[in-house]
């Protein structure tokens, strides 16, 4: 006989499988995203980055949305990593992509964790990470940028842009979790406290 110990860590188990799951999902879909937009952004970037900067934020939309849907933390540095980990032989830096994608990741499950422990409305939640995961990817794209483009009107321009689309992006997720939800598309932890339950309720305020 099964006792409800063995119950409960049996479905807690299957639980965090599918969230997982869940996890890679969202990744595969990033995946395909950032390998379709792959013979673009290269040019983009070249010519004009502020304009490759606006176009980034679907490269991390899904990383985003995985985070917000699932409730699971870590899980946007993770899907970074699956996402870096698919598209590595796709795109023209190869596995360098794991470094803005892991970076813009780590960044806005950090933001989320701080927004959940001090209660933050979603206004609030996705201006913080608009700024922190744009300003973490300006960052990390200094030391690739041409010299020609290293110029104050370039750079200013290019910020804006990141934080700008990193703003974007974090609004998108959390609408693409409210429609998941309406549309009988739910995470892992199926109750009146998951994730993208909550996730719904904020979006809707």
């Amino acid at each position: 006989m099964i006792d409800s110990a063995d119950t409960s860590a049996t479905r807690g188990g299957a639980i965090a499988t599918k969230a997982y799951l869940q996890i890679a999902a969202f990744s595969g879909v990033q995946a395909v995203i950032v390998v379709a937009l792959a013979p673009l952004t290269p040019h983009i970037a070249a010519t004009f980055p502020p304009a490759y900067a606006l176009v980034a934020f679907a490269q991390t939309l899904m990383i985003f949305t995985a985070r917000r849907f699932t409730g699971v933390r870590w899980s946007a540095t993770l899907a970074a990593g699956l996402t870096a980990l698919i598209c590595g032989p796709f795109t023209a830096i190869g596995w360098l992509l794991a470094v803005p994608l892991l970076t813009a990741g780590s960044i806005f499950d950090g933001i989320v964790f701080w927004s959940q422990k001090r209660h933050w409305p979603l206004r609030r939640e996705n201006l913080v990470a608009g700024i922190a995961v744009g300003l973490g990817l300006f960052i990390v794209s200094l030391p690739v940028m041409s010299l020609e483009h290293l110029s104050p009107f370039i750079l200013v321009n290019t910020l804006a842009a990141r934080v700008f689309a990193s703003w974007l992006g974090s609004v998108l997720s959390a609408r693409l979790v409210s429609r998941l939800e309406r549309v009988g598309v739910h995470p892992a932890h199926r109750n009146d406290s998951s994730a993208a339950r909550q996730e719904a309720a904020r979006t809707a305020r």
